[in-house]
């Protein structure tokens, strides 16, 4: 398998995926066009750049049903970062600081958000993990390609979750790395729910969060949001490869002026890497 990238304008940009084709002239594209060539069903398909919301970019952006149109898994924000989202068998979840869970307004936007159509191309049973970091570092070594994107779902009971999400922000906008210094934080303990993560292989660079970047949602969805911390004993693990990644750009003058050079790696990492310690 060999790559094959195009450049598809400023609405969809970045197929990279495998095999060879020749190159065809796209037609005209007005602004909400979809190039035809462009397959999305296997697909990790995301809506601006990880760097740009670091930045601070954090108003406008896609309309969530537009979100829905290109998968019915994945993670990312809302307008104003106002809580986090979890995409779960096809719907939009939005948890909001105050603790709540609820159906997402899909006439809403997202200034980030990455997605996918989870068709499940392998599973492990039985799978435990005694803490985040444990549950990456056993996937680094049993997820089958170390630079594919993969999308995983987990469902399962368990034992410690600590979740976080940040209240809306107001202008003037302060980075990202500033703003989750004033997140709020849960414990949960004993709760059944799935695990909705993605990871992306460290070429992504600062299209995407390089390594995992996870979400959770109960089963009865009123628990939600990104995950600092977990344990369970055994749960079931599902994955599916993506084999392309298409990017949605923005189009506003908040993304045009961004400078991504001024994005740390480090930042990165604590805006949606960060691990805490969980009693033992």
């Amino acid at each position: 398998m060999t790559i094959v990238s195009r450049v598809l304008g400023i609405g969809v940009i970045a197929a990279l995926s495998v095999g060879c084709s020749p190159s065809q002239k796209p037609a005209p594209m007005t602004e909400h066009a979809r190039p035809a060539e462009v397959e999305v069903d296997d697909a990790l398909v995301q809506f601006s750049l990880v760097t740009a919301l670091a930045a601070g970019d954090y108003t406008g952006g896609a309309i969530l049903r537009e979100v829905l149109a290109d998968g019915d898994f994945g993670v990312g924000t809302f307008s104003r970062l106002d809580g986090e989202m979890i995409v779960l068998d096809g719907k939009i979840y939005q948890a909001s600081a105050d603790g709540t869970v609820r159906d997402a307004d899909l006439d809403g936007t997202t200034p980030f958000a990455a997605v996918t159509f989870f068709n499940e191309d392998g599973r492990i049973e039985n799978f435990a993990a005694a803490s985040l970091n444990d549950l990456d570092e056993q996937l680094d070594r049993r997820l089958p390609r170390p630079n594919a994107p993969y999308a995983i779902r987990i469902d399962g009971d368990f034992s410690e979750l600590t979740l976080r999400s940040v209240p809306a922000q107001a202008p003037p906008f302060l980075p990202l790395v500033d703003v989750v210094k004033h997140q709020v934080t849960w414990l949960h303990r004993n709760v059944r729910g799935s695990l909705v993560g993605l990871r992306c292989p460290t070429w992504i660079g600062s299209l995407n969060v390089a390594g995992y970047h996870w979400h959770f949602l109960s089963d009865d969805r009123r628990i939600g949001g990104h995950v600092l911390a977990c344990r369970f004993p055994s749960g079931s693990l599902r994955f599916d490869e993506c084999t392309s990644l298409v990017v949605h750009l923005p189009r506003s003058r908040e993304f045009d002026e961004f400078n991504a050079g001024k994005i740390k790696k480090e930042d990165i990492d604590q805006i949606e890497r960060q691990r805490v310690q969980t009693d033992r």
